[in-house]
């Protein structure tokens, strides 16, 4: 039996005038993988883009199968309200949803930037690169304790954030061959 490829349907969101149009998705670019095409070949693209493009309208392309949009209007109402909320409401609350987030991860870049100097802010490998001195460990264990959780084995560490990382990964993908 073979796997049917997925059809799928575009849709141009415009920031400025917050409209949502349908656009007929071609398969004759180059294929891009799970069932896409680039579309920049796409003919009927102009004749929707162009009119906006003309009013100094930016907006976005996005590709949706076609059965979700057409088939199922719980999904198509779902869809609209996410495009709504996400894109023409001014974008997505990312990480920020989980609170103080981007506070914390500056705290740890500071910090991992003090030890760096602390170390003397070395070129190659930190002798202290990833020890258990270096981890960070949430102050949840009780929480997960009472709520029947295993004990994370996700581990983080102050590294993480350092410089010294971007050295070990080079060193890494180079191993790979995926650097020159």
């Amino acid at each position: 039996m073979t796997e049917l490829e997925a059809d799928y349907l575009l849709l141009l969101v415009c920031y400025q005038c917050k409209s949502i149009e349908e656009i007929p998705y071609v398969k004759s670019g180059k294929y891009l993988g799970d069932g896409k095409y680039d579309q920049s070949d796409n003919p009927f693209l102009p004749m929707v883009v162009e009119p906006h493009e003309k009013q100094g309208h930016l907006g976005r392309l996005v590709d949706i199968p076609t059965v979700a949009w057409v088939g199922r209007p719980d999904i198509r109402k779902a869809t609209i309200e996410r495009i709504k909320e996400q894109m023409l409401a001014g974008g997505s609350a990312g990480l920020a949803v989980f609170g103080d987030f981007y506070n914390v991860k500056d705290n740890y870049s500071a910090d991992a930037m003090s030890c760096f100097s602390l170390h003397n802010r070395p070129q190659g490998q930190c002798a202290d690169y990833k020890s258990d001195r270096k981890v960070l460990e949430p102050s949840t264990k009780q929480e997960r304790k009472e709520a029947g959780l295993a004990k994370s084995k996700v581990k983080i560490y102050l590294c993480d954030f350092c410089p010294v990382k971007m050295y070990n990964q080079k060193k890494a993908f180079k191993e790979r061959g995926l650097y020159e």
